[in-house]
């Protein structure tokens, strides 16, 4: 007989516990006085300071009548006189709501209201019985933290307004919840000790008999006994040491605008500093010099009163980056700009250099931030995600030391538990519990404060953390700030243990590839920054005016549009149009500041000479690629330098091409090749005359496409999963591949393919004197939950694939051993990756795509997705992007492929700037790339970036004396010769008189 369950239908006395609790909640109000006296105005916000209102007029808002539209803002407005019998007593202003509120009375900022609270304290803020009432409030359909069923509750694009009230409330209710509150949260957790919970259920039944649900009579005597009988109990011990930190993380752009994060951030620093008055033991921590920067422009009376609280120790701010950006898919330079204009806000509004970077939320962090951080001031980072949200492997540290590319190290905090938690016993103890370095990394870090769209901490976790002290289960707790944590535990820890490697996120692999478009123009940006600024600082050698602020404020929206929600393409799509906007006004600005320099010969911006196929802008120009007129150089133009650029001689009989039914394909020779070319556009054979060798292995598939069905769950535009191949949906050849063009130096092989919905042309391109091979893909794209990528199986013997990161190369592991290799299946890398053996490899450049699959004798470059979470319309549209396909001799280092790729992404302009003699001669050809040329900060020197990517040691001898520089601009010394070893990034500050 099959058993059968018993179901106890009768109220256990754990229910009956819970049941009285709620019936304990709803006696805190002694009584409301309700606000008849409002007004509303629905509005738009169009910018972070200007809105579109609906009607010229207030209306009337009345309880239960409907308010707010989707993503809106409102107005509202209204007076009340407190009651006679209200005064002397402690007075709320209280209004439930799903809404995100800024509440002014009399003039002056009392506090927030939001999902997470719902009454603002008055009596300290106001001196007349008389109140006006000013409220800016932002409604969105998505609560800020769905993890809290409390405020998941909060939701609706539109409201039914429930009332606004003046009220009291009884203190030794509210006392008595809090107190409920917590044990009740024990009582509830597996991560207390049974009998200890078995004891609560009790002793919180015993007490609540006392009362009388009516009346409320009797709470005092079950406060009483709930101090005498469980607060004063000690027979049940707890363990542990954590450190709580107040916190609230802030996207600056997410399922909201960045113009909305204003009000975000405006309200959470409001509430804060309220906390603040009423808990002077309170101490917060607050990110983004962004932020502070915001709070300064648009709500300076409340940045005034922030400063006060920063000089008393209460506020902290935190993270030294201008935001917090993705980690990933930034350049080395973006990342260099995201500390120095944080630091430099920091610096000017409260005198300090801030010497910790606080990301708590980005999808994992490249290997290169470490020597970032390090010249940037910064000796320690926090990262939250590697140790919450891995899908295969536990990250083995908390506190630790990280160890970057070029050896820097910097001390590190992967804390053991979210960023986001509301300061409940559990969430405290599942910490410590979670904690690796319990006997060598001091105290772990609990963060406390609701976040992602700001809202932090409550009256209720503070006074949570009043009664921990006072039960006996609880680990040690100590309230302290973010910067205290990390030098009490960390620095000088001669225990700690060193990860040397990349900190890899195993999830939101997606984001190295969802918004193509966006990814694409943040490399041209990058670039163009760089072309922008070392013109204009060569410029400004000879008289030119250095246009210092509008470069800064150039770079500053651009960094904007690289926080980690909004480059990794999680975002809703008004985000993503924002961001285009932001992209293509930059752009705009550039262009007019390269104007200035223009002129009438080509300039070589980069310290070597040009070797490489170069595609020139030229309306004349017989080949068109992306979309413009041109023709193919090999410019041999000297690093530096300007001189003219000639298109590529005509050659005759360079190519010939012919089918072969046997093989069923196009067998097309040149000079370097002789490629067997599927219909598709995958070749079955390359085979390389110069080194007379095959580069396709048998059975894999070559430069072919792939069309998967992309369907990750939950994180749709963050994630792709390792079973991503299980379904591969149909990718129709329309048009074969065929010859569409042919000149003396070039040729072009095209093929179309056709799904129900989307268009994509294949253009093939060899060349006469060059042995890349270049792709382009013209794509109108409309799927969805779709992933297309295009797979490179070489016939190379290697077990790694060596990544660009940007500011040298990191190399992966294209073996599947363990359970960490298996969970890097597809990874980030910049412009270029390399599969070599011994004497040859075979390299992929790239012009913005970032994701690439590893897939043991194969790798796979993610081209595009088709994700419909967060914003349904994602990727969809025209997509035009080209990579190139480049065999070599030796390995990566030794075929200077990152010359090749640099000479790729870096076009060819024409300008009359001219480089002085002496620097010309000393940095062309050093051994170091030159990342950036600008003026100072201070518009004292010229200031060179250079960073050495080959992996080498070497030395740069200047004809003068320079000052050496961190990466912030602060001079450390002066040389004439500087040493350097591999992976370094260099700061040079050069005398303009010098030259």
């Amino acid at each position: 007989m099959a058993h059968v369950k018993v179901v106890r239908r009768s109220m256990r006395p754990e229910e009956w516990t819970d049941l009285r609790f709620v019936w304990l909640q709803r006696g805190i109000y002694e009584e409301k006085f309700e606000i008849t006296d409002l007004e509303i105005r629905d509005a738009r916000q169009i910018s972070e300071d200007q809105y579109e209102y609906y009607s010229d007029e207030y209306r009337p808002l009345k309880k239960d009548d409907m308010y707010f539209t989707p993503d809106g803002t409102a107005f509202i407005r209204g007076h009340v006189q407190i009651p006679a019998h209200m005064k002397g007593k402690n007075i709320y202003f209280t209004l439930h709501t799903a809404a995100e509120m800024i509440v002014k009375i009399n003039g002056k900022y009392v506090g927030g209201v939001d999902p997470n609270r719902e009454r603002i304290l008055l009596n300290p803020y106001i001196d007349s019985d008389d109140l006006t009432i000013e409220i800016e409030a932002y409604n969105r359909s998505k609560p800020d933290d769905e993890r809290n069923p409390a405020s998941l509750a909060h939701r609706g694009c539109r409201q039914i307004f429930e009332g606004a009230y003046l009220s009291t409330i009884r203190d030794n209710v509210q006392s008595l919840v809090y107190d409920y509150i917590l044990f009740m949260d024990i009582a509830h957790s597996e991560y207390f000790n049974e009998d200890y919970r078995k004891f609560l259920f009790r002793e919180l039944s015993k007490a609540l008999d006392f009362i009388d649900f009516d009346t409320y009579e009797g709470v005092d005597q079950a406060a009483e006994y709930v101090e005498k009988n469980i607060y004063s109990n000690t027979d049940f011990k707890g363990s542990g040491d954590v450190a709580l930190v107040g916190h609230s993380h802030l996207d600056i752009a997410y399922y909201w605008r960045r113009i909305h994060a204003v009000h975000k951030n405006a309200r959470t620093i409001l509430i804060q500093l309220r906390l603040m008055d009423q808990y002077p033991e309170f101490k917060y921590t607050h990110t983004q010099a962004y932020t502070y920067e915001t709070l300064e422009k648009y709500y300076p009376e409340l940045f005034a009163e922030l400063k006060e609280k920063i000089a008393a120790g209460q506020f902290e701010p935190v993270g030294a980056m201008y935001v917090e950006p993705d980690c990933n898919v930034p350049s080395a330079e973006s990342l260099i700009r995201q500390c120095l204009y944080g630091q430099m806000y920091f610096r000017k509004a409260f005198g300090r250099t801030i010497d910790n970077a606080w990301l708590p939320d980005v999808f994992g962090n490249s290997w290169i931030l470490p020597q970032i951080l390090k010249k940037s001031g910064v000796d320690y980072f926090v990262s939250n995600k590697m140790s919450t949200w891995n899908d295969t492997n536990r990250f083995p540290h908390n506190n630790f030391i990280w160890k970057g590319i070029d050896g820097s190290s910097v001390y590190a905090c992967v804390p053991p538990t979210h960023f986001i938690t509301w300061n409940m016993p559990s969430q405290i103890q599942e910490n410590w519990e979670a904690y690796q370095d319990k006997e060598t990394g001091g105290q772990t870090l609990n963060m406390y404060g609701y976040g992602d769209g700001g809202s932090g901490c409550t009256e209720e976790m503070l006074e949570m953390i009043r009664r921990f002290d006072k039960v006996s289960v609880m680990p040690k707790i100590e309230v302290t700030g973010g910067d205290a944590f990390l030098h009490k535990n960390l620095k000088d820890n001669t225990n700690l243990a060193t990860w040397d490697g990349e900190l890899y996120l195993e999830m939101h692999r997606g984001t190295f590839t969802t918004k193509s478009n966006l990814k694409k123009a943040n490399r041209t940006l990058e670039f163009k920054l760089r072309e922008t600024e070392l013109r204009a600082a060569l410029a400004s050698l000879t008289g030119t005016s250095y246009p210092s602020e509008e470069l800064t404020e150039c770079y500053k929206k651009f960094l904007l549009n690289q926080f980690h929600d909004i480059l990794p393409g999680s975002h809703i799509h008004p985000v993503y149009e924002d961001a285009m906007n932001d992209y293509r006004s930059v752009s705009e600005r550039l262009d007019a500041m390269l104007a200035l320099t223009a002129g009438n010969e080509y300039f070589n911006s980069l310290n070597f000479t040009r070797s490489s196929i170069t595609f020139i802008e030229d309306e004349n120009g017989a080949i068109t690629r992306h979309g413009v007129k041109g023709f193919w150089s090999i410019p041999t133009l000297a690093g530096l330098s300007t001189g003219t650029v000639a298109a590529l001689p005509s050659k005759e009989n360079w190519l010939s091409t012919e089918f072969c039914d046997k093989c069923d394909c196009l067998v097309v020779e040149t000079p370097y090749y002789r490629a067997k070319l599927s219909s598709d556009g995958s070749f079955v054979s390359l085979y390389d005359k110069e080194l007379d060798r095959e580069w396709v292995k048998e059975g894999c598939g070559f430069n072919k496409l792939h069309l998967y069905a992309d369907n990750p769950g939950v994180y749709d535009a963050w994630d792709i999963l390792p079973n991503y191949k299980d379904v591969q949906v149909a990718l129709n050849v329309d048009k074969p591949l065929a010859l569409v063009s042919s000149d003396g130096s070039s040729a072009e092989f095209a093929v179309t393919f056709t799904t129900e919905k989307s268009t994509w042309k294949m253009i093939l391109r060899f060349f006469a004197d060059s042995r890349a091979i270049e792709v382009e893909n013209v794509v109108d794209w409309d799927e969805k939950h779709k992933l297309v990528k295009v797979n490179f199986g070489p016939d190379v013997l290697t077990r790694e694939l060596v990544c660009d990161t940007s500011a040298g190369f990191v190399k992966r592991d294209l073996t599947k051993n363990t359970s960490w290799q298996q969970a890097r299946f597809e990874v980030c890398h910049h412009k270029w990756c390399d599969m070599s053996e011994s004497g040859s490899g075979i390299a992929i450049i790239n012009e913005g795509k970032y994701g690439v699959g590893l897939e043991k004798d194969e790798i796979s470059l993610s081209l595009l997705r088709a994700t419909i979470r967060p914003d349904i319309t994602s990727d969809i549209g025209h997509h035009d992007f080209c990579y190139t396909i480049l065999p070599h001799s030796g390995d990566a280092v030794e075929a200077q492929v990152n010359k090749t790729a640099m000479e790729y992404n870096v076009p060819l302009c024409k300008s009359n700037v001219t480089v002085p003699a002496a620097l010309r001669d000393t940095l062309n050809n050093c051994g170091l790339y030159l990342q950036a040329m600008k003026r100072s900060e201070d518009g004292q020197y010229l200031i060179l970036r250079l960073s050495e990517q080959d992996g080498r040691r070497g030395k740069i001898a200047f004809p003068f004396e320079v000052q050496t520089m961190n990466l912030i601009e602060d001079i450390e010394g002066s040389t004439k010769v500087i040493s350097y070893h591999p992976f370094e990034l260099i700061t040079v500050a050069v005398k303009p008189e010098d030259l």
